[in-house]
């Protein structure tokens, strides 16, 4: 009996493969432009919040003097933004990789795509290497209310510098992806 069922199962998967596939490649244009549009507004959202962040949010835990790391406690009531950015960035990697998929083998298109999606993956591996542990690092500061010592003003000086750089190059790849989205719009088919 388990092995009717078996076959049953393959034989359904393999139908229904074959449905997704054929959907895929009758409507692949559809796709690349969809998703192509829905990379460009996840990063133009993505943009907004990172500016929010850092022209709000940031100057008021990263005080150049006295930093208030209680906004960033998480053991209080406070902004923990972890669960946030996790989740957004996980779901726009998806899209963008699904859209690289679909827009690759379209001319003009597909290798300046790729060059974003390299240059976006640089700056995503700086952010986790860099930024997100640095803020973990403050949080846990935050966390255990001791002493600081005298480093800290100069690395929160410096994450904030090198903060600045980092949006302006995410901001920089979605407006690089501007045309991209007007190019793929206006094909027909």
């Amino acid at each position: 009996m388990s092995l009717a069922i078996t076959y049953s199962f393959v034989i359904t998967a393999m139908i229904g493969i074959q449905d997704i596939s054929s959907l895929v490649f009758n409507h692949s244009l559809s796709f690349a432009k969809y998703s192509l549009f829905l990379n460009l507004l996840l990063y133009f959202l993505m943009n907004g919040a990172q500016i929010f962040e850092t022209l709000i949010f940031v100057p008021r835990w990263a005080n150049r003097n006295h930093p208030n790391f209680q906004i960033l406690n998480t053991e209080i009531k406070s902004a923990n933004l972890k669960y946030f950015w996790i989740l957004f960035h996980s779901v726009h990697e998806i899209i963008f990789l699904i859209s690289l998929l679909f827009c690759f083998p379209i001319e003009g298109i597909g290798n300046y795509l790729i060059s974003l999606f390299f240059l976006h993956m640089a700056v995503r591996v700086w952010t986790v290497i860099y930024f997100a542990g640095k803020i973990i690092r403050f949080q846990s500061l935050a966390n255990s209310l001791s002493e600081l010592s005298s480093e800290i003003p100069g690395e929160i000086r410096k994450w904030v510098f090198l903060n600045y750089i980092r949006v302006f190059i995410y901001i920089g790849i979605s407006i690089s992806m501007i045309p991209l989205v007007l190019k793929i719009l206006t094909i027909n088919g």
